[in-house]
């Protein structure tokens, strides 16, 4: 028997830095489970990146509309002046300047896939793979249209998570160049589409996690097929990415970054009797994934160490939707254990200790993005982030104390927010002025989010695809498809008019830490030293200028108490000498000079070490002085 010949292919508009984890991770799982399959990889991204340069590339990439606008433009001629429009407004709002010329980056664009793009079709694959997620719905369905024109036999499977589900379902029956869908997580799917074809056999039982046309043309499979186990995983192959990188010459600098994962789905995220039991109500992340599954930690610290020689990076970004809180420590241990001097991205619940965060430190970890998403704790009630005001400002604090960046959200105008939690938000913003700021994000509805499952709790009525879409896509597919963007009638130009102030505080933060850090690097906004009995606390401001508070005995004793968040009843405990009223007037002192923040009877100290590497080495102990 011929060897079977299998293409996978990542259109942009991946950040070109990495490797695409989806298409490196189907191609070792199949390697292992069926050697025989030939497997070639296309980043056809990394060529559009070297087209039109690294910085160009990542301004498109990192806004939605503008990403979907550039193969919109080439999809959908009738409407190139609406999308032209869209491209121009989308890309000033992200990148603060004037955008590019769309019609002559399409011309480029084209004229490279008609050059450089060419092999997908004129080998003699037995099935070719798309793999569509976050911003790569236009440029596959301009590569699938380029595909089945030329290579008009040849099967087409497309995956990936904005195929999950509805979506898949819908892609199938609206797209006639797809002929399969993996409608979930792809390692079994796949093969056991490989093994379909090989075999002429396409009957199924309806727990394939494939999706395909019966005889009459409807859509036939279904269901969720996933691995039991993660350890069944063997470390992704991303060596077609580094060979196709070598021919990139204005990207010949680049060091990648490498994709890993130590697990699937959110723990957080809980399904009971075929419902949605628990789950942070804006997301959308979870649709491809039953339960949650996590790598044993050694197996994620043999994965890195072998693609870190394979292919000399040490920058690495973990995939997850949320990590394992239960094998966090052991984790970022093992990663330690291995001595190398790794740069590590990762997101994280606030939920995440201080002891945690700084064996991470140590593990290398040195971006995150938190799930922050709102400083009220009623707003975070209704969102059902599982979290306080005083856990997210805890995290923010220690980032900063441990020199982590982070880039986190938050949420303006979510559905039934009202003017108290806008209030709260304004209260509490007042109090992380010292620490990096957070990014303001509109709400945007998600295709099977909670809000957009029970859209009468939230206010919410006659749910469609985002209006953006009319103009990207042909009509018959603007209005068949099910897509990921949606929008909605409701309170939103009410919400757009509540949460005003709080977007401007937010652009008045953004000046204002990023101009005091420039007067001040590398010292904290908000830090303090300690003297053993006395404690000096210094907020720096503008024009170089700093104020100093000194705290001594039990004052200085308290205020290291709380580097985390205390409870009263903790901190009289551990001072038994001081009594309640004279606890209350510290606090209220300290809280009105916004060196602490109290969440009813939970207190933090905002200050943070000016000394990150005592904390790091083990050093600078408190010591209390009863």
């Amino acid at each position: 028997m011929a060897a079977f010949r299998l293409a996978l292919i990542s259109m942009p508009w991946p950040l070109a830095n990495r490797p695409s984890i989806q298409l490196g991770t189907l191609k070792s799982y199949i390697k292992t489970k069926a050697p025989e399959v030939k497997i070639d990889c296309y980043h056809p991204y990394l060529d559009v990146g070297n087209l039109l340069g690294l910085k160009a590339y990542n301004h498109i990439a990192e806004r939605t509309w503008v990403a979907e606008s550039v193969y919109g433009y080439l999809l959908n001629p009738e409407r190139r002046p609406e999308i032209t429009a869209l491209f121009s407004k989308e890309y000033r709002a992200g990148a603060g300047e004037d955008p590019p010329d769309l019609q002559n980056i399409c011309k480029k664009i084209q004229r490279l896939h008609q050059e450089n793009h060419r092999d997908f079709v004129r080998s003699s694959y037995d099935l070719i793979g798309l793999s569509i997620c976050l911003a790569q719905l236009t440029a596959s369905l301009y590569m699938l249209r380029e595909i089945r024109s030329h290579y008009p036999r040849c099967p087409i499977v497309v995956g990936g998570s904005s195929c999950a589900g509805e979506l898949g379902h819908s892609l199938l029956a609206n797209v006639p160049e797809i002929d399969f869908v993996v409608s979930g997580e792809g390692e079994l799917p796949l093969l056991t589409l490989i093994n379909r074809i090989r075999n002429g056999e396409f009957k199924d039982d309806g727990s394939s996690g494939l999706l395909w046309r019966d005889k009459r043309g409807n859509v036939a499979g279904g269901g969720l097929n996933q691995l039991s186990n993660l350890k069944e995983l063997p470390v992704p192959d991303y060596t077609d990415y580094f060979e196709q990188l070598k021919k990139q010459s204005r990207l010949s600098k680049l060091i990648p970054t490498l994709p890993v994962e130590t697990s699937r789905g959110c723990w957080w995220h809980r399904v009971k009797s075929g419902s949605v039991d628990r789950a942070c109500k804006f997301c959308n992340l979870n649709l491809q994934w039953r339960g949650y599954r996590s790598k044993d930690p050694t197996q994620v610290a043999r994965e890195m160490e072998e693609l870190t020689s394979k292919h000399v990076s040490l920058k690495f970004s973990f995939a997850d939707n949320i990590l394992d809180s239960r094998k966090l420590k052991k984790i970022f241990q093992s990663i330690t254990e291995l001595d190398r001097s790794f740069e590590i991205f990762t997101e994280l619940r606030a939920s995440v200790s201080r002891g945690d965060l700084i064996q991470m430190r140590k593990a290398g970890v040195n971006q995150v993005q938190i799930g922050v998403e709102a400083l009220s704790t009623s707003l975070l009630g209704k969102i059902n982030k599982g979290t306080t005001a005083i856990q997210n400002i805890e995290l923010m604090k220690h980032c900063e104390e441990l020199g982590i960046r982070h880039s986190s959200n938050l949420i303006l105008g979510f559905p039934t927010s009202d003017s108290r939690d806008v209030e709260e938000t304004l209260t509490n913003l007042k109090f992380v002025l010292s620490y990096q700021p957070l990014r303001k994000v509109r709400f945007w509805l998600g295709q099977n989010s909670s809000v957009d499952l029970h859209p009468e709790q939230f206010g919410i009525r006659r749910v469609a695809n985002h209006p953006n879409y009319k103009k990207l896509l042909p009509d018959s597919l603007a209005d068949s498809l099910r897509l990921m963007i949606k929008t909605y009638i409701g309170d939103r130009t009410k919400q757009k008019k509540l949460w005003m102030p709080v977007a401007r505080e937010l652009d008045r933060w953004q000046k204002h830490y990023h101009s005091l850090r420039k007067d001040h690097l590398p010292a904290p906004v908000l830090g303090y030293r300690d003297g053993g009995d006395f404690l000096l606390v210094r907020r720096r401001s503008e024009n170089y200028e700093m104020e100093t508070f000194r705290l001594k005995g039990y004052s200085r004793d308290i205020y290291r108490f709380c580097e985390r968040r205390r409870t009263l009843g903790q901190i009289l405990h551990e001072f038994p000498s001081v009594s309640l009223d004279k606890l209350e007037n510290f606090i209220s002192y300290m809280v009105d000079k916004h060196l602490m923040f109290r969440e009813g009877d939970q207190v933090l100290s905002l200050a943070v070490n000016e000394e990150p590497h005592k904390i790091l080495c083990g050093e600078g102990q408190r010591t209390i002085h009863k």
